[in-house]
């Protein structure tokens, strides 16, 4: 089981949509997929079929008793499974404040608690686990990078992205994890875009992926219907390029896990 962690620098850069989307992609290329939220937004199950916050979730766990957080987890129609961050009350679907202390309280004392969570995934293999993590730096992001056997990193094309992202990169290179630099939400139109795209084609080399993801006005449109964005426009550039960067990241969790097995195979 190969986990990804996927953060950003900045709010609003797209990053939830990406996840939901991979994670359906990744499951049409035969791949087990769990998707989970590790951010107090609460809105990755809007992008499961959910109509309202979650309750229950990865900050209900500490206070659910053993074996029972499985009942968390969602399954949308095509196979992919969901754990939420969930802590949303049941009156108006607001956060419940004193859980999500606790669960701040409980991340910050435990740097590897969601990995330790993790391990005790069960997937089928090629599995992959995608983290949508909140923005970076927070405690949240902190956990899934940790948990993560590469980080994929969310850029917007905006100046606040780029002004943050050598910070970013550093933290990663110190912590010893790969990192994959996604631009999304491009348009070609746009000087500037194009501007800091050869800026980080300049300053990231070969960790920025190929595939940049256009804007497509179809994509906040497609959630506010309950649909898959790649499903409801297939031929769209944006969709081209979500399953260009899909077809990458099942190539590259078959070959580590290839490399790990070969790895494993050799210990006496």
């Amino acid at each position: 089981m190969r986990t990804i962690a996927i953060i950003s620098p900045v709010g609003g850069a797209g990053r939830t949509m990406l996840t939901a989307a991979l994670a359906g992609l990744l499951k049409g290329r035969k791949h087990a997929v769990l998707a989970v939220e590790c951010d107090p937004a609460n809105v990755l199950a809007l992008y499961c079929g959910l109509h309202e916050p979650a309750r229950q979730g990865l900050a209900s766990y500490q206070s659910t008793p053993a074996g029972t957080v499985a009942q968390a987890a969602l399954e949308s129609d095509d196979g992919v499974l969901w754990l939420p961050w969930g802590g949303a009350r049941g009156d108006d679907g607001g956060p419940d404040l004193d859980q999500s202390k606790a669960m701040a309280t409980t991340l910050q004392a435990q740097p590897s608690w969601l990995r330790g969570l993790l391990s005790r995934v069960d997937l089928p293999e090629p599995g992959i686990v995608l983290v949508d993590a909140a923005t970076w730096p927070s405690v949240h992001a902190a956990q899934a990078i940790d948990a993560a056997d590469l980080v994929l990193v969310v850029v917007p094309p905006r100046p606040l992205a780029c002004a943050t992202l050598p910070r970013l990169r550093a933290e990663l290179k110190r912590l010893g994890k790969s990192g994959l630099y996604v631009a999304n939400a491009v348009s070609p139109a746009a000087q500037l875009h194009i501007d800091i795209l050869a800026m980080l084609r300049h300053s990231l080399g070969a960790e920025l992926s190929a595939y940049r993801i256009h804007a497509d006005a179809g994509i906040p449109e497609a959630l506010a219907r309950n649909q898959n964005f790649y499903l409801s426009a297939p031929h769209s550039q944006a969709a081209h390029d979500m399953q260009g960067l899909a077809s990458w990241l099942s190539s590259w969790a078959r070959q580590t896990l290839g490399s790990y097995t070969h790895a494993a195979g050799d210990r006496p």
